[in-house]
């Protein structure tokens, strides 16, 4: 009996912890992904161009409230070099009343995310998204490293078509085909294609494990 209670203690517990957990992570995706509302809302109602101004804004006010949190919530580069291609291709945008800049922006960002990559395996040798992976929890140290390289070639190649094919739809389709694609389609393939990936970490640990 007292052991039976021991056992229900430790698990009541870990309940605090995991709540904090779940909190933080909610949190960070408001962060993260937030401004895409206030972006849709303005071009459902005034078209793209004002929407754009309203993007800007929500890029900075994005920033800036991660930047007043602090800690975990502390903007990640990537995150600061998306808000600074809105910001310049949204100044273009405009500017000169011309939305192809503000398409191209996606595009810019991915392959400029698929040559960092590159650069870090050729000249660093070191595997980017593996120390991405090992700074969020030490398990993730164990991973082989034909894994870890294969991860950042799946990534770069993945990052390198996803430029493409914002840029195929920008160009083939209607501007409002474009904006839905770029605030779901492009989010929802990165978002299956992490999972995936997620997956095959998790079996190659587990694999790396019982050798």
């Amino acid at each position: 009996m007292p052991e039976e209670i021991e056992h229900r203690r430790i698990i009541f517990s870990a309940f605090p912890a995991r709540r904090a957990r779940y909190h933080s992570a909610a949190v960070q995706v408001f962060l993260d992904f937030f401004f895409l509302v206030p972006f849709l809302a303005a071009y459902l109602v005034w078209g793209l161009i004002p929407a754009v101004w309203v993007l800007m804004g929500a890029v900075i006010v994005q920033v800036a409230a991660q930047w007043l949190l602090g800690g975990r919530y502390k903007p990640k580069p990537i995150t600061l070099a998306s808000a600074g291609l809105v910001l310049v291709f949204g100044t273009l945008t405009v500017v000169l009343k011309d939305p192809v800049f503000i398409k191209w922006k996606p595009t810019v960002l991915y392959w400029a995310m698929s040559v960092a990559l590159v650069g870090a395996r050729l000249w660093k040798r070191k595997g980017v998204i593996h120390a991405i992976l090992k700074s969020q929890a030490e398990g993730f140290s164990a991973l082989p490293a034909r894994t870890a390289s294969a991860l950042d070639w799946a990534w770069l190649m993945f990052l390198a078509l996803m430029g493409v094919l914002n840029i195929w739809v920008a160009y083939t389709f209607s501007e409002a085909t474009w904006v839905y694609f770029k605030l779901f389609g492009l989010t929802a393939l990165t978002l299956v294609f992490g999972l995936l990936q997620g997956f095959w970490v998790v079996r190659s640990l587990k694999t790396a494990e019982s050798e």
